[in-house]
């Protein structure tokens, strides 16, 4: 077996069994954290350890099977589901100190020990009152940034704006294209935020709205309730949508039917619509959506090849698909933007420099966020207006991109 077979091998087995570890990985993160806060004591017997990690184990399998009274829109619920959430980063947060405890101990201690004699315990004392000081801010602001993202982190929405010079974009005027992606309409979103956000794509006055998909996050999703609203929305040209990979958990066929009976929107599943755009034609191709698996997107569909060689040559063409792999594809066949969703930014990132972030969402895909340029295309990566699991968003705020796209 080759090392690209092995690593395709490795991927399939982790996101197979992902939630699986990840749930045992909450649990674990969850009794670290709470024995930390409690008995921080390292000569703790491995039995109680064992006993607490199972037991804390068992009462998350018990929620997660959806059918206890502590539903989800339950606040007890959403309190301790944000305390599991934050303990992923606290427990990381440990570890990594008690690690680099360990190692600073070992290599000073060692240094000193072969220049005065008892000046290791000394040092030993002293880095571990160091650490501690170390561990309990560090503790402190982890709970501080996470209760931000839980609270004005995830109310934040930007208005992302951008020139967008395209070579491929035919003879078409001057352009002004809105993007919203990932509402999830369910258990995470009202009526009132719904609302307000199809106000401020309307104040953007856009030719065309593509919506990239995760219209609704589950099969409960109340879209007689909800898609009125979204049919709000209002373009000069035309709103056309998508379906992503939660529309198809929750019945694809009944998201789209429930698009066309409550929206006047263009729903596009592997379709292509023409729009005329004083006198120019512009092909607008929808992808339904592929994975593969629930986290990852395949980089190459025959639809979409089939479709543009049926297409007169330097027309302009606009791609969505609601996972970004397909980037590959397009980007090689000349297409000259591509809109897309899927990741959320990550939610939750750690920033970096010069505008940069670290998100969880590069475990899915390098497309994480934001704009990716290759061979004179575009893909724009969108963060989406929704949120899905938990109700936190952290250096990633709610996002409308709009493209002011004009012929190079």
């Amino acid at each position: 077996m080759t090392a690209a077979q092995l690593r395709a091998a490795g991927a399939r087995v982790f996101f197979r069994y992902f939630f699986l570890a990840l749930l045992f990985l909450i649990s674990a993160a969850e009794w670290i954290t709470l024995w930390w806060l409690l008995w921080p004591r390292e000569s703790t017997p491995l039995a109680v350890h064992a006993i607490a990690l199972g037991a804390v184990y068992w009462f998350n399998r018990y929620l997660s099977r959806g059918t206890t009274r502590l539903t989800r829109r339950s606040p007890w619920r959403r309190l301790y589901e944000a305390f599991a959430f934050t303990s992923l980063f606290c427990s990381a947060f440990l570890l990594l100190t008690f690690l680099a405890r360990e190692l600073t101990q070992l290599v000073v201690g060692t240094v000193l020990a072969a220049v005065q004699s008892g000046a290791s315990s000394v040092v030993a004392t002293d880095v571990e009152g160091a650490f501690g000081w170390v561990r309990r801010v560090g503790f402190g602001l982890i709970v501080v940034a996470l209760t931000y993202g839980y609270t004005v982190g995830q109310a934040r929405l930007r208005v992302t704006r951008m020139r967008l010079p395209l070579r491929n974009f035919g003879r078409l005027p001057a352009l002004r294209i809105a993007q919203i992606s990932d509402i999830h309409i369910g258990q995470n979103l009202t009526r009132q935020q719904l609302t307000k956000f199809v106000e401020r794509v309307n104040e953007t006055d856009a030719d065309i709205i593509c919506i990239t998909g995760d219209i609704a996050d589950n099969a409960r999703a109340d879209l007689a309730m909800f898609l009125p609203l979204l049919g709000r929305l209002h373009a000069k040209r035309a709103v056309v949508a998508i379906l992503g990979n939660h529309d198809h958990y929750g019945g694809a066929a009944r998201v789209e039917e429930s698009l066309r009976r409550y929206t006047d929107f263009i729903v596009l599943r592997d379709a292509h619509v023409v729009l005329d755009i004083d006198g120019e034609p512009l092909h607008i191709i929808g992808l339904d959506d592929r994975g593969i698996d629930w986290a990852r997107g395949v980089k190459e569909v025959p639809y979409l090849a089939e479709t543009l060689t049926r297409l007169p040559p330097n027309e302009a063409v606009l791609v969505l698909c609601h996972r970004p792999d397909i980037f590959a594809q397009t980007s090689a066949l000349g297409v000259g933007l591509t809109l897309s969703g899927h990741t959320h930014g990550g939610q939750v990132a750690l920033p970096l420099f010069f505008g940069k972030q670290l998100s969880p969402a590069r475990i899915v895909t390098r497309f994480d966020r934001g704009l990716f340029r290759k061979q004179g295309s575009f893909l724009y990566v969108n963060n989406g207006i929704g949120v899905t699991a938990q109700r936190v968003r952290l250096c990633t705020p709610r996002e409308i991109s709009v493209f002011e796209v004009e012929q190079t």
